[in-house]
């Protein structure tokens, strides 16, 4: 691994225009006289694998996406394969991002080069597909370049292996320390696609891929008791947010009998730019504005939206009044994990669901309530693949959902990353047998218990912004905490995931099997947690909430004050989590 200033130096010469090499002349000037600047940090400090791979912004340097940083990521990646695969093969996607379809074929061609054989899709293509189809053509792994929701100015690469999963240990370790081995530039191929290497090795995903999607979809036996007749009414507006989504979720919801769904025009056709959102994320109720505004013109049910990568869904359901509640992603999760859980069918199996450490432990109460397993992973979907892995392995054992607060669910077994179309099916399905997701929603929380969920977000960029980042949580992993009261709680037991060591009530049990991560949870009592963690996709530091409420509601009128004083409780609580950790 180079140090920064040598990072900034091999900018300054061929492979690189002089218009690069100026600027990393620049950057190298700045560096020798101690300035921190945006431009030094694209130079000096090599993006890093975070949970989805490499994201940053398109620009020169080591530090951003550009065609010589995803060319060695790929070139490290792919070199991994051919030398632990027999007859090495890989899939890559691509969604509708600047330069995507650029990075995917600089992929696709150093495949070629090394003699890896490609699966290139031919247009935008869902991540949850490019998983579904590692599995579908049995290679030995993936590509997929994308930012998911992340603004214009962004892109990622992200790798998966040969069960359709994101890189996890050891390989991760291992392909990571193969790319950072990557020093020369000049070494990287760039092929055309009208080379002989590329066209002999380089072939066309076809259209049976999504078919046998579908399929395998119809097989998992998500469908509800909804009559074909409420199928085929059922008003739905959908909204891909720019992104990979339309065309297959309109056509796979057809398929399944959804007959009258309106694709938001604004929105249905592939743009990197955006245009109509600040940013092209589910989970922001500002990128859903559309979505609303078309559902109550066409008088939807429901309206649901993908981001870029479709792998994250939103909805929105109609109230009786004719508004909509935007359901947030524990409670889009919960709902599917209940019904799921609920009418489970073959007693001679072990179901099992996984969550993340960060997810709403309302699914811990469901799956216990109805004798399902449960196991909480780390942070990223990756984890959930990995445990769905160790599932499949056991006799009579079945894998029945998976989910994150991130808006991000699986409800069946052959694909191996969130979902956003198999997600979506399910939760139409629910709502035409159901009719009213709100009052179900309810009966939830009256039958396992009323929890509130909050996520605060702090964004710190660049070196500085990470120094701070691990100065805090550093801060709260000296802290004595056990005994303070944080929003009126007493915290009664840390669990620390770096060190694996636990204080208070809290138990070691809980980091089995799981890998090192730099995490702290808090638990409050009353069943209430606290987590933070710095993303590992963008530069922030995030801080979940999970209360649930003291008070057991006996009826759904009790609910709205009982939730209100949850809010204040989280309000309170993120407050002075954040004081204690010296980020406010």
């Amino acid at each position: 691994m180079l140090k920064p200033e040598d990072n900034i130096l091999s900018w300054t010469k061929s492979p690189f225009s002089t218009e690069i090499q100026s600027e990393a002349k620049k950057a190298y000037e700045d560096w020798q006289k101690g300035i921190t600047s945006e431009l030094v940090d694209s130079y000096a400090h090599p993006l890093t694998f975070g949970t989805g791979g490499i994201r940053g912004k398109i620009g020169n340097g080591i530090g951003k996406m550009n065609l010589y940083t995803v060319g060695r990521a790929a070139l490290g990646f792919l070199d991994y394969l051919k030398d632990t695969k027999e007859n090495p093969s890989i899939v890559i996607a691509y969604d509708s991002r600047r330069l995507s379809k650029e990075f995917a074929e600089l992929s696709a061609g150093i495949g070629a080069t090394l003699g890896v054989t490609v699966h290139l899709f031919p247009k935008v293509t869902p991540t949850p597909l490019l998983s579904y189809a590692i599995r579908y053509y049995k290679a030995s792994g993936g590509i997929v370049i994308t930012a998911s929701h992340n603004p214009p100015e962004y892109n990622g690469f992200k790798a998966y292996l040969a069960d359709g999963g994101q890189l996890v240990p050891p390989d991760d370790a291992l392909i990571i320390k193969r790319i950072g081995e990557i020093e020369d530039w000049s070494s990287i191929p760039m092929i055309s696609k009208t080379d002989k290497v590329y066209k002999k090795y380089v072939k066309s995903v076809g259209s049976d891929c999504f078919k046998g999607y579908l399929k395998d979809l119809h097989k998992a036996k998500i469908q509800s008791k909804a009559k074909p007749k409420t199928r085929n009414n059922l008003k739905i507006v959908y909204s891909p947010l720019h992104g990979t989504g339309g065309e297959y979720m309109k056509e796979m919801l057809s398929f399944f009998g959804y007959k009258s769904v309106f694709l938001v025009p604004e929105q249905k056709k592939p743009d990197g730019e955006f245009p109509t959102v600040k940013y092209p994320n589910p989970e922001e109720k500002e990128a859903l504005a559309l979505c609303e505004f078309h559902a109550k013109k066409k008088k939807a049910e429901v309206f649901i939206a993908t981001d870029p990568d479709a792998d994250r869904l939103g909805v929105g359901v109609r109230k009786p009044d004719g508004e909509y509640e935007y359901l947030n992603g524990n409670q889009i999760g919960s709902i599917m994990a209940a019904y799921l859980s609920e009418r489970k069918k073959d007693k001679g199996k072990v179901y099992h669901l996984v969550k993340t450490i960060v997810t709403t432990d309302l699914q811990e109460a469901i799956a216990k309530k109805n004798g399902i397993k449960i196991k909480n992973v780390l942070t990223g979907f990756k984890y959930i693949a990995e445990e769905m892995k160790q599932i499949e392995k056991k006799k009579n054992n079945l894998f029945l959902f998976g989910g994150e607060e991130s808006y991000g669910y699986l409800p069946v077994p052959f694909v191996r990353d969130k979902d956003s179309l198999s997600s979506a099916l399910l939760f139409v399905e629910i709502l035409a047998e159901k009719g009213d997701l709100l009052s179900y929603l309810n009966e939830i929380y009256l039958q396992y218990g009323l929890y509130r969920e909050s996520l605060y977000s702090l964004t710190l960029e660049g070196s500085s912004g990470q120094t701070k980042i691990k100065e805090s949580i550093e801060a709260l992993r000296k802290e004595n905490l056990i005994g303070k009261q944080i929003g009126g709680r007493k915290v009664v037991g840390v669990l620390d995931y770096e060190t694996q060591t636990v204080s208070g009530k809290s138990k070691t049990t809980v980091f089995q099997g799981m890998p090192k991560s730099n995490v702290i949870q808090v638990e409050l009592e009353g069943n209430a947690k606290l987590t933070i963690r710095p993303s590992g996709t963008e530069p922030k530091v995030k801080v979940y909430s999970s209360f649930a409420s003291l008070k057991k509601p006996k009826k759904s009128t009790e609910i709205p004050s009982l939730w209100e004083s949850l809010g204040k409780e989280i309000s309170l609580a993120e407050k002075e989590f954040l004081q204690l950790a010296g980020l406010l």
